[in-house]
């Protein structure tokens, strides 16, 4: 009998100890990811979020708050309930995102946001940002229209008004304008990002009888939009310019229909949003507001070198190295160039300020 649990306690030893000793196998952990709105551009974001994600071996947990502070505050607090290890936002709104960033912040989950900056409530803080510098972006295209249409009248269709990027659009493409000596573009109703909101913005622009030479779609589901319009009206003696870099408007920039974009992939922007959480996880310091300035106008000349959205294809790229991807790499570009950013940032919040 004391040989049969002496031999018992031996292989209870040998057990505790092989499970000591075994390396621990993590539990995945789960992100949840507020999309904005039903715009394409977020639908694609949503679509490279979770393809990136899942390829780390993250559970990726989508939910949309239709432009709707209120939901994407219900979104926070059904995605802690849910147990979620970090919480990623694309803002419906700046303003009411302080509400959301506290619900994390109290409930002490990592919360990131991407594009729009939203606001804080006092003593209360995100865990990361990236978004693209829209300012810059708005410039660039301001600045190309200037340079090839000195003389134009411009027109700017802007987006959804309220989270930032539209704003930012706005300023960029109207500074470049006043530094050539250009009157700023008029303003029209918000497209919110959707061709089926561009469409009748299009027709009354038309219907109106304004004379104008160029015209700034805030984003390529608002140039496919106009450009219905003025297919089917027969108008043919228009520029029209663009933000996005979208892939699916790569031919029409090739043609020319679509003159000169400055891109965005939101393919990249998930991209280096999912290696902020992955630095948060490490435990490793990262930039917490980091900003993306864009390569350049992209013409039908350049659609070889642009990132694309299309998931697939931005993945296969990015494993060949084909374009810049790193998190260190933005990193970097953004410290080299911090008084830049803030020049721009300080002419947004001017313009905040006074709308």
């Amino acid at each position: 009998m004391k040989k049969v649990i002496a031999i018992l306690l031996v292989v209870v030893f040998t057990v505790a100890l092989v499970a000591g000793c075994a390396p621990k196998v993590e539990e995945a952990k789960t992100v949840g990811f507020i999309n904005a709105g039903p715009d394409d551009y977020y639908a694609q974001f949503g679509d490279a979020f979770k393809a990136i994600g899942e390829s780390i071996g993250y559970k990726i947990v989508e939910v949309n708050s239709d432009y709707s502070p209120e939901k994407e505050l219900a979104n926070v607090q059904d995605l802690i309930a849910q147990g979620v290890d970090a919480i990623a936002v694309i803002t419906a709104g700046a303003a009411g995102s302080a509400a959301s960033i506290s619900a994390a912040n109290e409930a002490e989950v990592p919360i990131f946001f991407i594009a729009g900056k939203p606001e804080l409530d006092p003593g209360t803080d995100l865990t990361g940002h990236v978004t693209d510098n829209f300012v810059m972006m708005g410039y660039l295209v301001g600045k190309w229209v200037a340079e090839n249409y000195p003389d134009a009248v411009t027109v700017n269709i802007p987006g959804f008004l309220g989270q930032g990027p539209a704003e930012g659009e706005i300023v960029g493409f109207d500074m470049a304008l006043e530094e050539a000596g250009m009157a700023p573009a008029i303003l029209t109703a918000s497209s919110e990002w959707q061709r089926p909101l561009a469409v009748p913005i299009a027709q009354d622009l038309i219907a109106s009888g304004l004379e104008f030479d160029v015209l700034f779609a805030c984003n390529e589901e608002t140039y496919f939009g106009v450009k219905q319009v003025f297919d089917e009206l027969g108008i043919t003696d228009k520029v029209i310019v663009s933000c996005n870099g979208k892939d699916d408007a790569w031919p029409d920039l090739i043609s020319g229909d679509l003159a000169a974009t400055a891109p965005n992939p939101p393919s990249l922007n998930a991209d280096i949003c999912l290696q902020q959480i992955q630095a948060h996880f490490a435990g490793e310091d990262f930039i917490k507001y980091l900003q993306i300035e864009p390569p350049g106008v992209l013409t039908g000349d350049g659609v070889d070198s642009a990132i694309p959205w299309t998931v697939s294809d931005y993945l296969e790229g990015r494993a060949n190295n084909e374009f810049q991807w790193k998190l260190s790499d933005y990193e970097a570009a953004y410290t080299a160039n911090m008084a830049k950013f803030e020049a721009f940032d300080a002419k947004l919040n001017e313009y905040l300020a006074t709308h």
